[in-house]
């Protein structure tokens, strides 16, 4: 039967091109994804960052006896011990933020430059106060003035000299005296001292590190940390990838199998077993899958260039990440593409060969049934699994509902369950659809409706991908708007303020923030994220937090987070507050007392004041701002002391807005920071969307143009027959095309039966963490995608039949298959 088969495919090329080019696409898409995930893992950076030039270094500790870094400062005495016993130099990391617009920028001594392999390239060490050397920058900057913004405020300085760049930090350089005035801690000591004998010297107030200096890098992952966003979106998109191209293939390669059901009863009426149709059939999809899945894997690396210059001009991966040749992403690749093609021809194989001749004779002429029993199971399967899924979340972790990455599986299980179960479905909606031209007098409406309600299964081939396409756009992306609005309607919820200081670069510094505290019938409340890490009085560390320091009047007023059990009426100076989360995996309880470590290395006895609810974007702590010293505010809450929440007037916006000039920072209103924040999500939404949602969708539209090539190809016959009965060619157009605008309406139908699901699901998963928890619809891109189907849909439609009917009549009735 494999001979048969080989001369199948060289006679009928015209009928698996469709199947060969979905199944080469899905594989392209398949393999560029893997390549791109598999780029992501590993280290990227092995070995020292900061100190791979060092032979030993003195670093602060943390609990059990693990080494921070900056804004960790040694004890003076450890520093004072070590620079006495011999040479050591001094290192001060601190954020920096330079006018000429560098981005983010980390200030050291100059005398520490050399340990990381820092080199000059043009120009001179800094020596004045007022002269610093930055890093990567042109040659031109050389003798150019600029005013650099630290935690003591701001300042001008002068370029003397410019080196290299690192790839794990963008730094700038001052003189040593300079650094010291600007960051008096000592972050670490680098000296050629023995290790062992550092070791007795400083016993456990500080970490010596001789071999394993890699626990002080800035990024101890070597690079792997910088990837975790594109590993993010590559993970999501791998998977949307092989889902849309498995059931677009199995779709595609299923209808190419039904199509030919006059030409298998043939073989059975000869003599041909059921076991050799089902060797010939599945023959040809080897042979297919092979050739296409071999063309995917050889256009998958070409087709990662474009995407990493987009991932890198959009900030989704730093900007050394390169994406490799690997064998084993594209062997996974060619594997699915082979099984997806083998898995669409068994979808209606079984069926097909185990009937009798003379019924599948008859079955090849009117469909009667349009779902096999594998798809049964497999469509039951996923409703069954989405609704499952969805329960479990609601029930054990509903912050999952707010992270579309998180809860992809609950709406792409939908999706795929409607994509299945569309044959089913497809009779009453079309019933519905196409019940106005039931009663009309022309031929073409009825030849349409009976068309598609008679061809159940072309129709459900073609409405498929309409289907995945504009359900996956509809529901992914309702997904992620619904949830980022739920961060946000929490965030309004727990905030009490009236406006929002905003700063330019890492934080506020301090002179900025004096003068806005200077300002009379204002209240300020500084915030300031930072790690912070509980432990036992033992020294044994509990839970590492991301945490806001916060000023203890502030809480239950301008920042009320739902309590769980405590209170935050007057809380200690020395408070901590921790989500449920923490509470529950730490075992921890309003009233227990805690050691905090702060991020300067300073550890806290601290009493834990409350248990709020978790939150829906991390970590939902505090704790006391009167704890954490001069570590710059990431923002500042302003309302009037008239009230909490009250707004300011004319003459208290303008004071505001005097003590900010010069610091780069700005104010907003709270609703106008919320906005700004809904703007920047809706922006890494949009290009999650691109990547993740436009391969598919770009796919999914060429599997509906290969489906419908196919179908109308494969009615020659019956447009031969319209034409022997008076059709004229433009009627029969006209048909072909307003059954591909009904195919897309359907499909739209179904696909908002499935985006309403998930939409549904997620509300009320939500609802459980936010009150009145909003659903949001992207309408423009759902509208978009729609009309994007409707084009392709309807011209593919329209061409390919005016090709199918460029024969006279009487020459198409006749034509072999």
């Amino acid at each position: 039967m494999l001979s048969i088969a080989v001369a199948t495919l060289r006679h009928r090329l015209t009928g698996f091109v469709g199947a060969f080019l979905a199944l080469a696409l899905g594989t392209t898409m398949i393999g560029m994804m893997t390549l791109t995930l598999a780029a992501t893992f590993g280290t990227p950076h092995p070995g020292p960052q900061r100190f791979k030039e060092a032979s030993t270094v003195v670093a602060p500790q943390g609990f059990e006896g693990r080494t921070m870094k900056a804004p960790a400062v040694l004890p003076a005495d450890v520093v004072s011990k070590v620079t006495a016993a011999g040479k050591a130099t001094a290192d001060r990391s601190f954020p920096v933020r330079l006018s000429t617009g560098s981005g983010e920028t980390t200030g050291h001594p100059w005398s520490s430059a050399a340990f990381a392999g820092y080199h000059l390239v043009a120009g001179r060490a800094p020596q004045a106060a007022d002269e610093i050397v930055v890093t990567g920058g042109a040659k031109s900057l050389i003798g150019r003035r600029t005013e650099a913004v630290t935690a003591q405020g701001a300042g001008p300085y002068r370029v003397v000299g410019v080196t290299g760049a690192l790839w794990f930090e963008n730094a700038v350089f001052f003189s040593d005296a300079e650094a010291e005035r600007l960051s008096p801690g000592v972050n670490a000591l680098v000296t050629d001292q023995q290790a062992s004998r550092l070791s007795t010297l400083v016993g456990a107030r500080a970490v010596v590190l001789g071999d394993d200096l890699t626990r002080i890098d800035p990024d101890d992952t070597g690079g792997a940390q910088a990837l975790a966003n594109a590993q993010a979106m590559a993970g999501s998109t791998t998977g949307l990838a092989v889902f849309v191209a498995v059931f677009v293939v199995i779709a595609t390669f299923a209808f190419a199998t039904e199509q030919r059901r006059r030409e298998l009863a043939l073989l059975r009426l000869v003599g041909a077993a059921p076991r050799q149709v089902r060797r010939m059939v599945l023959g040809e999809a080897m042979l297919i899958g092979l050739a296409a899945a071999v063309t995917g894997c050889v256009l998958a690396p070409l087709c990662t260039m474009p995407l990493r210059s987009w991932m890198l001009d959009h900030d989704v991966a730093p900007s050394w990440f390169t994406i490799p040749f690997n064998p084993l992403p594209l062997l996974i690749s060619f594997v699915i593409g082979v099984v997806a093609a083998l898995a669409g021809s068994a979808a209606t194989l079984v069926r097909v060969s185990l009937i009798r001749p003379i019924e599948v004779l008859r079955e090849s002429a009117v469909e009667r049934r349009g779902m096999t029993p594998i798809r049964w199971l497999l469509g039951i399967g996923m409703l069954i699994g989405a609704v499952v899924a969805g329960i479990v979340i609601f029930r054990t972790e509903p912050y999952l509902a707010a992270s579309a990455r998180k809860y992809e599986a609950v709406p792409v299980l939908y999706v795929g369950a409607v994509t299945l179960l569309a044959p089913i479905l497809l009779r009453p909606v079309t019933r519905l659809l196409t019940g106005p031209m039931r009663g009309s007098a022309k031929a073409g409406p009825l030849l349409v409706r009976e068309n598609i309600l008679t061809s159940r299964r072309r129709t459900a081939a073609m409405v498929a991908p309409i289907v995945v396409a504009v359900g996956l756009v509809g529901a992914l992306l309702t997904m992620q708007k619904s949830g980022d609005a739920a961060v946000l309607a929490r965030q309004q919820q727990e905030v009490q303020a009236a406006g929002v200081v905003v700063p330019g670069g890492s934080g506020i510094d301090a002179r900025t923030l004096k003068r806005l505290t200077a300002v009379p019938g204002v209240r300020v409340t500084p915030v300031t994220s930072m790690n912070i890490r509980i432990g036992t009085t033992q020294g044994e560390q509990i839970d590492s937090l991301t945490t806001n320091a916060v000023p203890a009047t502030a809480l239950g007023t301008t920042i009320t987070p739902p309590v769980l059990s405590g209170s935050l009426a007057s809380p200690p100076q020395n408070f901590v507050v921790i989500d449920e989360h923490a509470a529950q995996s730490d075992g921890l309880s309003a009233g227990d007392q805690v050691v905090t470590l702060l991020p300067t290395g300073e550890k806290v006895r601290t009493v834990i004041a409350a248990v709020v609810a978790r939150g829906l974007n991390g970590d939902d702590t505090y704790v006391s701002a009167s704890l954490t010293g001069a570590v710059m505010p990431s923002q500042v809450y302003l309302d009037s002391t008239a009230g909490v929440g009250r707004p300011l007037d004319e003459q208290q916006t303008a004071a505001v807005n005097q003590a900010l000039a010069g610091s780069g920072a700005h104010v907003l209103t709270f609703g106008a920071y919320l906005e700004a924040q809904r703007a920047h999500a809706a922006v890494q939404t949009n290009n999650a969307a691109v990547v993740i949602l436009g391969i598919a969708l770009a796919y999914a539209l060429i599997a509906v143009a290969n489906t419908l090539i196919m179908a109308m190809a494969g009615r020659r016959r019956e447009f031969a027959l319209l034409g022997l009965a008076g059709a004229v060619r433009s009627q029969i157009v006209k048909v072909a095309a307003a059954e591909a605008g009904v195919a897309v309406v359907v499909g739209t139908v179904l696909a908002a039966t499935a985006t309403g699901l998930a939409a549904a699901t997620q509300h009320v998963t939500l609802s459980k963490l936010v009150s009145g928890a909003p659903t949001v619809i992207p309408w423009a891109q759902v509208l978009g995608t729609v009309a994007l189907c409707a084009l392709v849909t309807v011209v593919t439609a329209s061409g390919a039949t005016w090709r199918a009917t460029r024969r006279r009549a009487i020459e198409a009735a006749g034509i072999r298959e």
